[in-house]
């Protein structure tokens, strides 16, 4: 008996450390799974990122994860525009980097994402640190920030089409 009592002790003990240690998170809102994925990530200012753009002994890949639309109508100089539902599967795609004349990042090269206030970018950067990367910050504030601290430093596509007035919904 003793031992049927010990062995069911066990499993019990098995089931409750198992089910414990699955991360099954459901989220009140959008902001609440943004600001739970903040917790483990790196940011910057935009000012700490001008600091880096002005080191020309560094080298970090600057991710844009803004949508085209968004990205054409004027942009942080030396962003590659990767939307955010692309994000992991572009930054490991040499083809993707050929095509943009840049080496693939690799594991351990910095690379830091934004976006148009910064929550796609944490969700961005959440991604990229799930599938590897080591060295990922996201921008505080994102584009917006940028855009009122250097509002004359960006670059614009000027080959693409007018940016159309995109409804300000989401937050992001």
């Amino acid at each position: 008996m003793k031992k049927i009592l010990n062995n069911f002790c066990l499993i019990i003990i098995g089931l409750v450390v198992f089910s414990s240690c699955s991360k099954s998170t459901n989220y009140e809102s959008a902001d609440a799974m943004i600001d739970d994925l903040k917790v483990d990530l790196k940011s910057l200012t935009v000012d700490d990122l001008k600091l880096k753009m002005d080191d020309l002994d560094a080298y970090i890949f600057l991710i844009d994860v803004r949508e085209a639309a968004e990205h054409n109508f004027g942009y942080i100089p030396g962003s590659i525009n990767i939307p955010t539902g692309l994000v992991i599967f572009n930054t490991g795609n040499d083809a993707f980097w050929d095509s943009e004349m840049m080496y693939k990042p690799e594991l351990t090269d910095e690379i830091i994402v934004y976006c148009k206030k910064g929550k796609r970018s944490v969700l961005a950067a959440n991604l990229l640190a799930q599938i590897g990367y080591k060295n990922v910050t996201y921008v505080e504030g994102g584009w917006k920030a940028w855009e009122l601290q250097y509002p004359l430093l960006y670059d614009k596509n000027l080959d693409a089409a007018a940016h159309p007035e995109v409804a300000d919904e989401g937050g992001c």
